[in-house]
């Protein structure tokens, strides 16, 4: 079952704060490698919160063992601390699909006393054998702040929504190698502000990966709701799972993209194709620095 993330996001919400997708510094020696991580999605404030901060928290992300491979038994932990104490009702636990993708989320509400107390969003990472990288936890001060002017929009494209066509040269086979590649995508995304809508997106760039697994970057460019796009990217791979983290301008607006595509190339085990088709989901969120 494929857990989404933001497919309950508060309509409306006036601010996005979202972690940085990074593996934790605290994971111990031959730990999981996590790419990305928790967020926090906090709605306006309204008369019947009396002041009380209320959003989503949530986890998007891709656990993999020392070995490379994804870890489908591991669970990500994520909760709020106002100062330097649990919040009642934020914490949530998310376990790890067989694909190692971690992907769910939670409405939640918090009091920090109208922001004169410390508040911090904090994650524990736990792999399929148990070991832990114990709670972390970065100031909601730290993260990146609604831009003054302008607006804040988030838009998430459910899994199945993305889809598109792969080509690689040369061929992708078992053995990590140097790659140049192209995926063209259509991506059908949803939101309440003006993120929302069609994206036609192509990624070109280079890597060095097999089908299994590898790294790589490129340019990314196309259309979206507010005009032409055009950014840069990077990407991690873990079995047939792309993990996509980029940013384009679009509309004299900056935007932070994360895709997770499937490459669905042959299902009878041999590992080797130069094109594949590809089907996803993601989210866009309008950049939020000033």
């Amino acid at each position: 079952m494929r857990r989404t993330v933001g497919k309950a996001l508060v309509a409306g919400a006036a601010a996005v704060m979202v972690t940085a997708l990074a593996a934790p510094a605290s994971a111990t020696v031959g730990f999981d490698a996590v790419y990305g991580g928790c967020y926090y999605v906090q709605a306006p404030s309204s008369p019947v919160t009396q002041g009380e901060n209320v959003g989503v928290l949530g986890v998007f992300a891709l656990m993999v063992t020392p070995a490379n491979t994804p870890d489908g038994g591991g669970e990500i932990d994520c909760k709020i601390q106002v100062n330097g104490v649990d919040a009642p009702g934020t914490e949530i636990a998310v376990h790890a699909n067989g694909a190692g993708v971690v992907s769910g989320q939670q409405q939640i509400t918090f009091d920090d006393e109208g922001g004169t107390l410390p508040a911090a969003e904090c994650e524990n990472d736990i792999s399929a054998d148990g070991s832990t990288s114990g709670w972390y936890c970065k100031p909601l001060t730290s993260l990146p702040q609604p831009p003054q002017v302008g607006d804040a929009d988030t838009a998430y494209c459910p899994y199945g929504s993305i889809t598109g066509t792969g080509s690689w040269t040369p061929a992708e086979t078992a053995t990590l190698a140097p790659h140049v590649f192209a995926w063209d995508t259509n991506a059908n995304c949803l939101g309440a502000g003006d993120d929302s809508g069609a994206y036609h997106i192509v990624f070109s760039g280079s890597s060095n990966d097999a089908c299994t697994a590898g790294t790589g970057s490129g340019t990314l460019s196309g259309s979206g709701p507010e005009g032409p796009i055009a950014g840069s990217f990077t990407f991690y791979r873990g079995g047939i799972h792309l993990y996509i983290s980029g940013t384009f301008l679009s509309g004299g607006e900056q935007h932070n993209l994360q895709y997770w595509l499937d490459v669905l190339a042959s299902t009878n085990g041999v590992c080797s194709y130069s094109t594949a088709p590809l089907i996803g989901h993601g989210a866009i969120v309008d950049s939020l620095s000033t």
